[in-house]
């Protein structure tokens, strides 16, 4: 008892650190006791960690300075859509015809292309389609009774 008659109650409380989590994954770090508490399970953690701090200030820095910007990247794209029709035609005969009638269909749809088409303006193939004409003409004279002079009324 105190010598005032009073008496006085004292309590002490003692705190130990027994673990703590790592900065960088919050994984439990068993803390021994000794030396300063790890902040960090691991080297590697640690240095993800620094990394990742001196990278914000040199952002920072570079933004403070004008260097770079802490604006949006805007980007500009370029799309490009390509339709493609394909159109299919059936010949039901391949063979050239055998009556006067389906050549002369043939023969107008010849001139036909030669005076609407692509084929009339590729003259690389000109030569070759006269060729077969004349060769076709000549025939023709062969195969008529008294040639085409006769057939034509000369």
């Amino acid at each position: 008892m105190d010598p005032a008659g009073e008496s006085t109650l004292s309590t002490r409380v003692q705190q130990r650190l027994q673990s703590r989590t790592c900065g960088w994954c919050g994984s439990l770090i068993p803390y021994s006791g000794r030396g300063r508490p790890p902040t960090y399970c691991s080297k590697a953690h640690r240095n993800r960690a620094w990394e990742v701090r001196t990278a914000e200030a040199r952002l920072q820095r570079d933004i403070a300075t004008a260097a770079a910007t802490a604006e949006p990247v805007r980007e500009v794209i370029t799309e490009t859509v390509t339709h493609t029709q394909t159109r299919v035609q059936t010949r039901l005969d391949r063979r050239p015809p055998a009556t006067a009638r389906g050549w002369v269909e043939h023969l107008n749809e010849l001139t036909r292309q030669l005076d609407d088409d692509q084929l009339g303006r590729e003259h690389w193939n000109h030569a070759r389609l006269y060729r077969a004409l004349a060769d076709a003409v000549n025939a023709l004279d062969r195969a008529h009774p008294g040639g085409l002079d006769r057939l034509l009324g000369r």
